[in-house]
């Protein structure tokens, strides 16, 4: 299936908070073989929400919308998608019911409650705001907590296909293995091939359906790797300069839970280190 994320939030505009929802969705998606074909973010206006969720439920199978759920003014999210499928906005009992178990605020239960008429629920276990389908458009809380619950209800029914993914990682940058890694990337059409430059090495990605062809493009890049010439191995203080950052970065993303550093997980990190000490 062919995905689109959309984002609301002017918070994630003006740089105030990262968009890890989207980042969250994307690759739980692709890991069950689907593809996200485009990620938007747009302001909490009633009518730019219309216009994109109007134009992007049009061009995938699916569309994903977190943010916006909540009972302050500017959360407008289901308006937006009312006003883009031509719905009612009505006041939906079932949840107005859920919410009154929590809160004796009337405005904020109207508020909360007022979804696309005929949308169908979905329950939020770690919050008060649900998230709702409705056509093909599922709208989710922007928390990432409420976001992820409601999520991994939704993602069951989306179905899974073979997926497989691989790395490898090289030393040096990425003028250096250009030519080599294009003559992969038009011998393989079937394997998706990203380069993602970091400090002093780059890292290759391979994934796609079919796990021999992903094995076979990892292989034949590594013997191009190896064929380069003029490159030269790091100095010994560079590498573990390197290492010493690496772990730090893969320590905290691990801890966190978050993704605060570009580092690969720390199980790789210390499987490098283990290498350098050999």
């Amino acid at each position: 299936m062919n995905f689109i994320i959309i984002s609301v939030g002017n918070e994630i505009l003006s740089g105030d908070i990262v968009n890890t929802n989207a980042t969250y969705m994307a690759k739980k998606l692709s890991q069950r073989g689907h593809r996200i074909i485009r990620i938007i973010v747009v302001p909490d206006v009633i009518e730019d929400i219309a216009e994109e969720v109007r134009n992007a439920s049009k061009k995938a199978h699916y569309l994903l919308v977190t943010g916006g759920s909540g009972v302050t003014h500017d959360d407008v999210t289901a308006e937006g998608v009312t006003k883009a499928l031509n719905k009612k906005l009505v006041l939906n009992e079932e949840v107005a019911k859920m919410v009154r178990e929590v809160s004796s605020n009337e405005e904020a239960i109207r508020k909360i409650a007022s979804l696309p008429e005929g949308c169908e629920v979905i329950e939020n276990d770690v919050g008060v705001a649900p998230g709702f389908v409705i056509e093909n458009v599922a709208v989710m809380p922007g928390v990432p907590a409420e976001m992820e619950n409601t999520f991994e209800k939704l993602i069951k029914r989306f179905g899974e296909k073979d997926y497989y993914e691989d790395t490898l990682e090289v030393e040096g940058h990425e003028e250096k293995i250009l030519n080599k890694l294009n003559l992969v990337v038009e011998e393989f059409k079937d394997v998706q091939i990203g380069s993602y430059p970091k400090s002093g090495y780059v890292v290759i990605k391979f994934s796609g359906r079919s796990g021999k062809e992903v094995e076979k493009a990892k292989k034949r890049n590594r013997i191009n790797w190896v064929n380069l010439v003029g490159v030269s191995p790091p100095s010994l203080p560079g590498e573990l300069a390197n290492l010493i950052s690496l772990i730090y970065k893969a320590y905290a993303n691990q801890v966190t839970g978050r993704k605060w550093f570009e580092a690969p997980p720390l199980s790789k990190v210390l499987d490098r280190v283990k290498g350098f000490l050999e």
